[in-house]
């Protein structure tokens, strides 16, 4: 399948699959990936960030990671052609004043792109959490590996949701990044059906 002028942005908790099925979605339709830690790695390598939650991260940092962001949401923007279609990626959190503003950027950037717009929400259980946070590749891309946190995403933490017509939720905790990624761009192709 082939997108055009599409953006797809899923959202969820660490480890419940949003890189690895974004990578799916770009391989399947030609897609960008714009992964959150394309973002953070730039901060996060040269703060040392070790992937846990008692890192100590420096204050005032989020600010430049937030800079970074924008700044590839203009080029996104102002030099890529409009046939061209994305996947981006985020942890959102719904206490943060922030990551709705995070949210909605991406939102306004597709509409400034006159493109379709998708917010998909991963959710994954406790089990598989453990098993995919505890893996080479996600220490290798400073991603979060502290398991003992998981309780505290799943219990505490409040994901961001946003009301959208093209909006979906996804369990990933029993199906791989492919099948994921094709109950999406289903869902991405009935609601242009639809239309």
């Amino acid at each position: 399948m082939k997108l055009h002028n599409t953006v797809i942005y899923l959202i969820g908790i660490p480890a419940v699959g949003k890189y690895t099925v974004a990578k799916e979605i770009g391989r399947m339709t030609g897609a960008k990936v714009v992964d959150n830690q394309l973002i953070n790695t730039p901060v996060f390598s040269v703060v040392g960030y070790d992937g846990t939650d008692a890192f100590p991260f420096p204050a005032g940092a989020w600010k430049h990671i937030g800079t970074i962001q924008r700044a590839v949401l203009a080029v996104i923007r102002d030099c890529i052609p409009p046939e061209k279609s994305f996947v981006f990626t985020n942890v959102l959190d719904a206490r943060a004043p922030g990551d709705k503003a995070c949210f909605r950027r991406i939102e306004r950037l597709a509409k400034q792109r006159k493109a379709e717009f998708f917010p998909v929400w991963l959710t994954c259980d406790a089990t598989k959490l453990r098993r995919r946070k505890n893996s080479p590749e996600r220490r290798a891309r400073l991603k979060d590996i502290d398991l003992t946190t998981i309780s505290w995403w799943l219990q505490e933490f409040e994901v961001l949701r946003v009301e959208h017509p093209n909006a979906l939720t996804l369990d990933t905790s029993d199906c791989g990044p492919g099948e994921t990624a094709k109950r999406i761009l289903d869902h991405v192709e009935r609601t242009h059906r639809a239309r």
